[in-house]
């Protein structure tokens, strides 16, 4: 039982990580690059984007978690697994839920001057994105640990 927790635990996190680099590396860019979306469409598919995987994030992170558990991985990577998920969580249940809140009724083209909120908004974006580095950076670290340790 444990040699399968252990190939969820690690296709869990593999996927998670994997889609998060897709996102964050691949379409936020050219969301913001393609000629044919203006900056407020960009913002809103990436609000869109963004909270269907932050669900699908926590749900690989549960499943992650729980196989880490499983499979008796080593203890670090088992926390290092549940401060992955805590991020998430914090990203899924109030930094997503707040951009976007206070993005609504923004003109990211013909910005208002002197608006806050657009300054509230850079600020929990800046949190955003360091817990995806962070989340990013665990990732990486647990799948090392359990590749090692296959070995």
């Amino acid at each position: 039982m444990t040699g399968l927790a252990a190939v969820v635990r690690t296709l869990a996190v593999a996927l998670w990580i994997g889609g998060m680099a897709a996102l964050d590396f691949i379409e936020a860019p050219l969301r913001f690059s393609t000629p044919a979306l203006d900056r407020n469409q960009a913002v809103a598919l990436g609000q869109a984007a963004f909270a269907r995987f932050n669900r699908v994030e926590a749900a690989l992170g549960v499943i992650a978690l729980a196989a880490a558990i499983a499979a008796r991985s080593a203890r670090w990577t088992v926390a290092v697994a549940a401060i992955m998920l805590a991020l998430v969580l914090v990203q899924t249940l109030y930094l997503t839920p707040e951009i976007t809140r206070l993005a609504a009724g923004l003109d990211f083209v013909n910005r208002a001057a002197g608006d806050p909120r657009y300054a509230a908004i850079r600020s929990l974006h800046n949190v955003y994105a360091a817990a995806e580095i962070a989340i990013l950076a665990g990732g990486v670290a647990v799948l090392a640990g359990w590749a090692a340790s296959a070995r």
